[in-house]
C-alpha cells in the first residue's frame, strides 16, 4: 500500500471531523503502510477496506469511544486512540484493559517496534 498525502489527510480530516495532529500526519505520510504485530488504521480517500480509518472512527464512537479520541489501531473490538491533548490510550470495550502512553512516539516504540 503506497504512503498517503496530503489530499488523502484532508479527505479523511473531512470525513471524521477532526483535525490530524502533525505527530500523526507524519506517522502515516513515512510509516502508514507498515503491518508489524499491530494493523495501524490506514488512510484513504474512500470507505473501502477492512482497516479504513473512516468507518473505523465510525464503529468506534459507536461504541463508546469519545468523540475527540481519535482510533489510529484497532486490536479486536479494543481501539488505540491517540487524544489530541497528549496521551494515547487504549479504549477497551470491557473494560479489561487499560493502557496510557505519554504521546505518539511512545505508543509507536511500545506498540510496534517492541511489539507489546
Amino acid at each position: 500500500m503506497p504512503l498517503r498525502d496530503d489530499s488523502v489527510i484532508q479527505y479523511v480530516e473531512g470525513e471524521i471531523g477532526l483535525r490530524l495532529t502533525e505527530d500523526y500526519r507524519y506517522l502515516v505520510k513515512n510509516a502508514g503502510n507498515i503491518v508489524l504485530t499491530k494493523e495501524l488504521l490506514y488512510l484513504r480517500a474512500d470507505s473501502d477496506g477492512r482497516c479504513n480509518i473512516v468507518p473505523s472512527v465510525a464503529g468506534a464512537r459507536k461504541a463508546g469511544v469519545p468523540i475527540d479520541w481519535l482510533p489510529i489501531c484497532r486490536d479486536n473490538d479494543d481501539y488505540y486512540c491517540y487524544y489530541r491533548a497528549g496521551p494515547s490510550n487504549i479504549w477497551s470495550h470491557d473494560q479489561m484493559f487499560e493502557q496510557r502512553w505519554a504521546d505518539l512516539s511512545d505508543w509507536v516504540i511500545d506498540s510496534f517496534i517492541n511489539g507489546n
